[in-house]
């Protein structure tokens, strides 16, 4: 597959944030020829491994498993009927879920009893972390050597490098000690939330079918017609300015609850406003979501918690007008769209209740602080990984907010009397797709207990 010009390409070589690494040259392998589906075009800034044209398509979810011959056959027939139909026309996404853990029983593996499983899951997100552009050859290279044992860091190893991989060993070492199990993890999670049984399975909205079902194309079909009765629309906020930025509406054309969420008031916390930007590409059943992801564009340029304009985050004074321009205009932008609920993303360099800063929280307005206790749960029990990060580093819920400081969610509940909520990660010796993948975990579970729910 030839080397791409990608988002990630530009935004690296204009000294923005690259997601999962840089793009590299890919090697022949020797001895494997890669397919429709190794050789598939890709989207790099992607959270999860995905494939397709253009990154506001509607986006098919597919879920599967390295060890399940069942998944061998849907990759080698219907995910390519899927590409050829859909993803090189230009129609559709898909993007992958490599369901390991069992949705019943979270921490038991989906087809064997051996950690492996779960391993060569991780590895596959290593690959899509490091080398994007060797992801789909390497994918559909395991699919045409399944095995219904396990997978051994060597043997993986070995995958890796006959499949075009470079970084073999760096790869299969994060894979060995846990690195990128939140992302794992997550397929269970979402599982659970669908209700998706087992593997392969693809799901498009809250619709999920079997992937080997024989008229696939035909289920997928119906589906499309029905995401595309909403629009995806992006505009800018203060364009021709230096704060300029762009918002992102999501409406399902569908009744439903109003949502906005904001990222990036800082520009030394790439977490939030990284994974703001992938929740701009969640799509609502019901309702509209609003994604305000990169606030304060020239401090994300500098990487800096402020600049000469001050700190962002402090000039949404309760009962009064916002004190300058950019937050005047985020302020007005949200107003605009009369919001049920605001979700503020951010991180820290410490750890709420261990010493003394506010990473692993989530702060509630005073209007629904349960709300944000349920979330810190289930990101506990869900994404922090029990053998790497020690008890001090589960979420807690956070003191109330209730528009005593000039603070955007202050003023949310101070002057709108609405749910409201502040989450923050650690980046006190946490990995950076951890970080991503728990705010995103945290806002999707306070969106949905808000009813908005994601196809």
């Amino acid at each position: 597959m030839a080397t791409q010009l990608t988002r990630r390409d530009f935004s690296t070589a204009t000294g923005g944030l690259a997601l999962f690494g840089t793009i590299g040259v890919q090697r022949v392998s020797a001895g494997f020829t890669a397919g429709l589906v190794g050789t598939a075009p890709y989207l790099s800034e992607r959270l999860y491994p995905t494939m397709g044209t253009d990154d506001e398509n509607p986006t098919l979810v597919v879920y599967v498993n390295f060890l399940s011959e069942d998944s061998q056959y849907f990759v080698q027939h219907n995910l390519e009927d899927i590409v050829r139909e859909y993803v090189l026309p230009g129609e559709l996404n898909v993007e992958l879920r490599f369901l390991s853990y069992r949705p019943d029983a979270i921490d038991d593996y989906l087809v064997s009893d051996d950690e492996g499983e779960a391993r060569a899951s991780r590895a596959a997100h290593g690959v899509w972390d490091v080398e994007p552009e060797n992801f789909w050859e390497f994918f559909e290279f395991m699919f045409s050597n399944v095995t219904t044992k396990s997978y051994t860091h060597t043997q993986l190893e070995s995958h890796m490098g006959r499949s075009g991989v470079r970084n073999t060993t760096k790869i299969a070492n994060r894979a060995y000690r846990g690195r990128y199990n939140s992302l794992v993890r997550s397929a269970t999670e979402e599982a659970i939330r669908y209700g998706v049984p087992t593997v392969p399975r693809v799901r498009l909205l809250r619709d999920h079918k079997r992937g080997n079902y024989t008229d696939i194309l035909g289920w997928t079909q119906r589906r499309l017609d029905r995401v595309n009765s909403g629009s995806v629309q992006t505009h800018s906020l203060l364009p021709g300015t230096k704060y300029e930025t762009p918002v992102h509406v999501i409406d399902s054309g569908k009744p439903g609850p109003v949502a906005f969420v904001v990222g990036g008031m800082h520009g030394e916390e790439p977490e939030g406003y990284t994974a703001a930007q992938q929740i701009a590409r969640f799509r609502p059943t019901g309702g509209k979501l609003v994604v305000l992801p990169r606030a304060n564009q020239p401090a994300i340029g500098i990487k800096a918690r402020y600049t000469i304009d001050g700190d962002l985050n402090r000039q949404f004074p309760t009962g009064e007008d916002p004190t300058s321009t950019l937050a005047r205009a985020i302020w007005n932008e949200l107003v605009s769209h009369d919001p049920d609920v605001v979700v503020d993303l951010h991180s820290s360099s410490g750890i709420y209740k261990y010493d003394g800063k506010v990473g692993q929280a989530i702060f509630p307005t005073s209007a629904t602080p349960e709300n944000a206790r349920d979330a810190c749960n289930a990101v506990n029990e869900q994404y922090i990984d029990r053998s790497e990060y020690p008890p001090y580093y589960d979420f807690n819920r956070g003191n109330s907010l209730g528009g005593s400081r000039p603070l955007l969610i202050h003023k949310v509940y101070g002057d709108l009397h609405l749910p409201g909520y502040i989450v923050e990660t650690t980046r006190k010796d946490t990995h950076f797709e951890d970080r991503v993948m728990w705010e995103v975990a945290a806002a999707r579970d306070l969106l949905w207990q808000h009813g908005m729910l994601f196809g």
